[in-house]
């Protein structure tokens, strides 16, 4: 593994190191390509979270969405003030680095459709290389909503329509840790078979791959209903994309300079062997879809 595409900096308000830090852990890493890839700045952010007031199931919930209208969506994305500066930096980056690493400015980002065409612009205007899907909320940034707490059927079924709305768009490269439902989700029953495969016919028709993420093994074994695993990759939806041929790639998820470690490479690729899964060696940048003139 040489590539990486799924890289955060501290503009997350969630991760640590700048982007010059990360592009210096990555090629100490031994890594040859790498995209940038901040949680999206979104304008009109703070318009955007007043909508999930009435979605605010506790007191803990509402203390979250505070925080984020208060520091503009900084703890889970760039505040979009501050993507001029990045995507500067990038720029100068790409350069000075040019003769060492091949460096790409994405971006991950939801299925927010108020959104769409905010992102189709950030593609033609060619401010942004790629997109990746993460499909962190359904609708709107509130933790009543978010994707990776214990889901009913209402919301694993959500997740699973928005996920291939999302891949129909032309817009997302490809779909960063797809099993983020089954985090604290107990049961893999017979909506989430049903939705794996959803996700996999949707994958394979407009040739995304799925990505196994990293994020996953760092946050280690846990107690999940009465087992003990892994919050993700998740064996039995890994199992249905390898049964369905769907392709995969590799993401470290790296939110801090030392997530480059051969021992981080060696879990996604040990992985993917055990789930015989076939990893693809490269991946088309998708650009959406052009509005006929």
């Amino acid at each position: 593994m040489k590539e990486n595409y799924h890289t955060h900096t501290f503009r997350c308000g969630h991760a640590t190191g700048s982007e010059e830090e990360m592009i210096l852990g990555a090629m100490e890493g031994g890594f040859t390509t790498l995209g940038m890839s901040c949680h999206i700045p979104l304008p009109n952010f703070r318009k955007h979270l007043l909508r999930g007031v009435p979605y605010l199931s506790s007191f803990d919930n509402a203390k979250t969405l505070f925080r984020w209208f208060c520091f503009n969506g900084l703890g889970t994305r760039m505040p979009y003030p501050s993507k001029k500066e990045h995507l500067s930096i990038i720029k100068e980056l790409k350069e000075k680095y040019k003769d060492q690493i091949t460096i790409y400015q994405g971006f991950e980002a939801e299925y927010f459709e108020e959104y769409l065409d905010y992102y189709q612009s950030l593609l033609d205007n060619q401010e942004v290389d790629y997109l990746i899907l993460g499909n962190h909320f359904h609708k709107i940034c509130c933790d009543a909503c978010y994707n990776g707490f214990a889901l009913d059927k209402e919301g694993i079924e959500n997740y699973g329509k928005d996920a291939c709305l999302a891949m129909e768009t032309g817009l997302y490269s490809y779909f960063c840790h797809p099993d983020l439902f089954m985090a604290e989700t107990v049961e893999f029953d017979e909506t989430c078979v049903q939705i794996t495969r959803d996700i996999c016919t949707c994958a394979i028709k407009n040739n995304i791959p799925l990505e196994i993420n990293e994020g996953g093994f760092r946050r280690g074994i846990k107690k999940i209903g009465n087992q003990t695993r892994l919050p993700y990759p998740h064996d039995e939806f890994w199992k249905i994309v390898g049964e369905m041929g769907a392709p995969v790639v590799l993401g470290l998820d790296s939110h801090n300079p030392n997530e480059f470690s051969k021992k981080e490479v060696a879990d996604l690729e040990n992985y993917a062997k055990k789930m015989n899964l076939t990893v693809i060696p490269s991946f088309e940048f998708k650009k959406g879809k052009k509005k006929d003139c």
